[in-house]
């Protein structure tokens, strides 16, 4: 359990401070776009929406009883009509710590996971271990931000920033974890 403890504690780390130095680094000023009308969209989104939450517009009614056939007949009266999916949030809070241990707690979960995979796996090359790891990044870039790159028509701006943290960050992670879960006890910290 050391080793796991270890190897997840230090994997987790890595990721969270390579994405922290992006982020902060100002490596993804283009995530998303800019637009000089901003007050004015707001004030519109804040005398028509009433709570947080994610917006398709146009979007039927949830609670109609015809909501599927409604939502067939938005979908063909837009067809090459614009939309928009919004994230909307009554109020704005500052950067608070909140947000920085929630991600470094996602961090260091994953390390975590992939610690004790790469310890209970029969993996005896790094480079074995190596492609574990990775393939755990592999699995939430095409499960998670590929996926809804394709059904949310993400944009490439949005998507990008993720996808380097994701595959870069985590290669530096699996760099670290296919060294340290060596099953030569000579490597070990």
């Amino acid at each position: 359990m050391k080793k796991i403890a270890i190897g997840g504690l230090v994997a987790g780390f890595i990721y969270f401070a390579f994405q922290s130095i992006m982020w902060m680094g100002g490596f993804h000023n283009d995530f998303s776009q800019y637009t000089s009308n901003s007050k004015a969209i707001l004030d519109v989104l804040n005398q028509n929406l009433t709570e947080d939450g994610l917006y398709m517009i146009p979007c039927a009614d949830p609670n109609s009883p015809t909501k599927e056939k409604d939502e067939e007949a938005l979908m063909i009266a837009n067809l090459g009509k614009p939309w928009a999916m919004i994230f909307y949030h009554q109020r704005m809070d500052g950067m608070s710590a909140s947000y920085l241990l929630l991600g470094l707690l996602y961090a260091l979960l994953s390390g975590f996971l992939v610690a004790f995979v790469l310890t209970f796996g029969a993996f005896e090359k790094y480079s074995m271990r190596f492609a574990v790891s990775i393939c755990f990044a592999l699995f939430a870039l095409f499960q998670g931000i590929l996926d809804d790159m394709n059904w949310f028509s993400f944009p490439w701006h949005y998507i990008k920033a993720e996808m380097i943290d994701l595959l870069l960050g985590w290669t530096l992670s699996s760099f670290w974890l296919a060294w340290y879960f060596s099953k030569s006890d000579k490597l070990i910290l």
